[in-house]
């Protein structure tokens, strides 16, 4: 629904000048139903005027999923014109979290969430239907404005746990070094949480709404 009403904002002068990256994607062909790079054209990018060339999706068509990993962190590397040792530094990044705490395909328990050297990684866990490509922590973190948007009551439970009760989970290792962080929940999502009032304040660069 968020790619729906944003794809409504047609006439921004700012679509010619956007780059637009994925945090992560399915090893499945891009019209796939559970591509994201499908749904997201489907919603937003057929939409607004984004030139196809600024359009940097995840390609998955190599060999294998490792592959296709290697590859996006080449196209990266090349357009950030990064050295060895440094990071992209996206100016947004929009995620997600899901009902186990996983964020971008970055998993509870995955080998991937403590990631400290690639940009990319690839991800199999046992419970995933397909296999993924993710971007890492470090690079995660090195957004200039990271915003988590989280809907729905199925997500009550979780939000709880990465906020009131500080829980170990991959949400709860984004920490931009020098950018924000905010979260933008719905009352839904946000019904559990023990004191609403206390996370309408900013602090050390964390902010919560809930809308």
């Amino acid at each position: 629904e968020f790619y729906v009403r944003l794809s409504n904002f047609q006439d921004f002068d700012v679509w010619q000048k956007t780059h637009f990256f994925m945090v992560d994607e399915r090893f499945v062909s891009p019209d796939h139903r559970d591509s994201n790079i499908a749904m997201v054209r489907d919603n937003l990018l057929n939409y607004v005027g984004i030139p196809q060339l600024n359009i940097h999706h995840i390609k998955t068509h190599q060999k294998d999923v490792k592959a296709s990993a290697a590859d996006y962190a080449e196209e990266l590397k090349t357009f950030f014109n990064l050295q060895a040792g440094q990071w992209p530094v996206f100016d947004l990044m929009l995620l997600g979290i899901g009902d186990d705490g996983h964020t971008a395909s970055l998993f509870p328990g995955s080998s991937g969430t403590d990631e400290a050297r690639r940009i990319t990684v690839p991800v199999s866990h046992d419970h995933l239907r397909n296999e993924r490509i993710s971007l890492t922590l470090p690079v995660i973190n090195n957004a200039r404005q990271v915003v988590f948007l989280v809907t729905g009551d199925t997500k009550a439970d979780v939000i709880q746990q990465l906020i009131d009760e500080k829980a170990d989970l991959p949400a709860n290792r984004v920490m931009p070094n020098n950018g924000t962080l905010t979260f933008l929940l719905d009352k839904g999502s946000a019904k559990k949480l023990k004191d609403l009032e206390r996370y309408s304040r900013q602090e050390d660069n964390i902010s919560l709404f809930v809308l």
